[in-house]
């Protein structure tokens, strides 16, 4: 059972680490990373990890993990105010991190409402998904070197430029996204190696997860290992990385990634590169995309076939994939291709749009994409998790 931590308790745990004693009135505890939970006796658990050196840069200087659990992030903040010898301060604060089961109770919403101007939290700060237990989560991707969770903030940026297993999305847009009509929240997931989700809501080929026990071991017990897929404000399914990257593929941010394709009853590993942006385009209910991607074969050497063979092969395995995942994720209410972009083009006015609500039209719509594929042989930047 998970400890509960009382204020007069939070307030030993910090005096115990002899690091905050004697701090001047002035100085400050800056809260880095904020993570929210369901809680045993009030409705929510946030933890926060605060740098609790005033005098250092962000990662730098000693590190700690404080809870309280109350009504909401305001009584929380106010309640530890008072057991710090320094002011609590937001701004260096870089990520929030949402436990699944209020993601997918809809409640991110509420607990955020007011944070970007009372605490004057920056706009583009990351917001993650975790899989469960927040201060477990956090304390897996914490270590000597990196005492401030920046590895998994990295990470995001660098799956998501690299591989296009994740999208990076701020506090703003996600909001955002979560008030219009064009286009859902697609989080990156987070959660313990141990723990990992081994399918997703398309179902088929699941792989890459990132990290954990899928493919390899680290330091780090816990790791990025997929996308939650929201409806306006509430997560409604799990993407696995392979899948989030036909999403991007197809919204047009995506650069560069890893595909596995079958051919001949044998799996090809297959670098793909975006040559340009997708021709996106509505006529009626359907929507057209059209993709232009590189593809280089990482073992030229063991594939025996003629370059057409090979292209049909991966132009037809990305085309139904991307189908796939089309269909699961409308039939769950969500827009993560972002048809509402495409779709609003067509009403002259804000008020029409909003009258026609087109989350209630989603399930009518029909996707037909379109996969050219240049097929090279040399291979670039094999995949290495």
């Amino acid at each position: 059972m998970k400890r509960l931590l009382c204020l007069m308790l939070m307030g030993c745990q910090l005096l115990l680490t002899g690091c905050l004693q004697g701090a001047p009135l002035d100085s400050f505890c800056y809260v880095l990373d904020i993570g929210v939970e369901r809680g045993e006796n009030l409705p929510y658990r946030f933890v926060f990890l605060l740098n609790r050196d005033a005098g250092e840069e962000e990662g730098r200087g000693n590190t700690t993990l404080v809870q309280a659990e109350e009504r909401s992030l305001f009584d929380a903040i106010e309640a530890l105010s008072g057991t710090l010898p320094a002011q609590l301060s937001f701004e260096r604060t870089t990520l929030m991190a949402f436990s699944r089961d209020l993601a997918e109770a809809g409640e991110i919403r509420a607990i955020t409402d007011g944070a970007l101007g009372r605490l004057k939290i920056r706009h583009n700060i990351r917001v993650i998904v975790v899989e469960t237990d927040m201060e477990e989560t956090f304390l897996g991707l914490i270590s000597n070197d990196d005492p401030s969770l920046n590895r998994l903030k990295s990470n995001v940026k660098r799956y998501e430029r690299n591989y296009g297993f994740v999208e990076d999305w701020g506090l703003n847009r996600m909001l955002e996204a979560f008030k219009n009509e064009t286009g859902d929240a697609l989080l990156p997931y987070c959660g313990k190696n141990d723990g990992l989700p081994r399918a997703d809501m398309a179902g088929g080929q699941a792989y890459p997860y990132l990290g954990g026990r899928l493919l390899g071991e680290g330091q780090l017990g816990s790791t990025l290992c997929g996308s939650a897929v929201f409806a306006q404000d509430r997560m409604v399914g799990l993407l696995s990385g392979q899948h989030t990257m036909l999403v991007l593929m197809a919204k047009g941010t995506f650069f560069q990634g890893h595909a596995q394709i079958p051919f001949r009853g044998e799996t090809v590993n297959v670098a793909l590169y975006a040559l340009k942006k997708p021709r996106r385009r509505m006529e009626g209910n359907t929507f057209y995309c059209t993709l232009t991607l590189e593809a280089d074969v990482e073992q030229p050497l063991q594939v025996d076939a003629p370059s057409g063979e090979l292209i049909e092969a991966i132009r037809t395995h990305l085309q139904g994939e991307l189908c796939r995942v089309f269909e699961a994720t409308k039939a769950a209410g969500a827009d993560v291709f972002c048809l509402g972009e495409e779709a609003i083009g067509s009403f002259q006015t804000t008020k029409a749009w909003e009258a026609y609500a087109f989350s209630s039209h989603l399930q009518q719509m029909e996707a037909a994409f379109d996969v050219n594929v240049k097929l090279s042989h040399a291979p670039k930047d094999p995949a290495l998790e």
